[in-house]
């Protein structure tokens, strides 16, 4: 009766951490932003911008920020669109399918509009934000998408309490059966002769 061996594992590929200090420390701790653009002057705005509030990491090429997001916890990461040898789309696409807890943001100019819808349509981009951008709504849109990053984190937490609250039933209800079996051993004994029994006969 023992439940899924989840092995270990944080839910949803979250970094593990205790459950309590997890609600605890979201308010208070800096979510890490992972900009990726191949002109370092826009990885320069966006740290500029926004390291008061957020841990900003940089990366001049896709394989640079693949690369970081193996070494560092990733909370959010946005790409421009127009990169040498893969595009935005497919840098976030491949960030998807092996770091799905990290928000995905995508920056671009009008001209790339219909890629990005299709992104977002099929639930590779959280959000994008056009060039230029204006600081006071470049910021709102990586508040939200920390929010996003908590809320996401909340739920998967939620749903991992919730499984070790079945494992829990699981091994208590084992525990009782096996007591019943323990006290009452012919009347266990005969409960399952007449199942055998009405199975054979039926």
């Amino acid at each position: 009766m023992a439940g899924p061996d989840r092995g270990g594992a944080s839910p949803a590929g979250f970094h593990a951490r205790p459950r309590e200090e997890s609600i605890g420390t979201m308010a208070k701790r800096k979510h890490c932003l992972l900009i990726v653009d191949d002109e370092p002057n826009v990885c320069d705005s966006v740290h500029d911008l926004l390291r008061r509030d957020f841990r900003v990491l940089k990366a001049h090429s896709a394989d640079e920020g693949y690369r970081l997001m193996q070494e560092e916890e990733v909370h959010i990461v946005m790409s421009d669109q127009r990169m040498p040898q893969i595009s935005g789309v497919e840098l976030l696409t491949k960030v998807k399918t092996r770091y799905p807890q990290a928000v995905r943001m995508l920056f671009t100019g009008f001209a790339d509009l219909e890629s990005v819808i299709t992104a977002i349509n099929q639930g590779h981009v959280f959000q994008f934000v056009r060039k230029p951008w204006q600081p006071e709504e470049l910021h709102m849109a990586v508040q939200q998408a920390a929010d996003e990053y908590d809320r996401l984190e909340r739920i998967a937490l939620e749903r991992e309490r919730l499984l070790d609250e079945i494992d829990g039933l699981k091994t208590r209800l084992s525990s009782l059966e096996s007591e019943v079996r323990r006290l009452h051993p012919d009347h266990t004994d005969s409960a399952n002769a007449r199942v055998s029994g009405d199975l054979a006969t039926g």
